[in-house]
């Protein structure tokens, strides 16, 4: 006689996929501060790069 697989319990799987939904969250959360700090450094060395053209054209 073959033994039937054992279904998961409903509320494991529905605290599982809660928990898969907020992790995805977070990482989006982070994914987006990331762009920030990419934003600002990309604007830091735009800043940089118009520093170094005019202290070229002074001299």
């Amino acid at each position: 006689m073959k033994k039937q697989p054992m279904l998961p319990d409903p509320l494991v799987d529905r605290r599982l996929l809660d928990n898969l939904r907020q992790a995805r969250l977070s990482f989006e959360e982070v994914d987006l501060q990331m762009e920030e700090v990419i934003a600002k450094f990309d604007e830091l060395i735009r800043q940089q790069k118009l520093q170094r053209i005019k202290q070229k054209q002074k001299n």
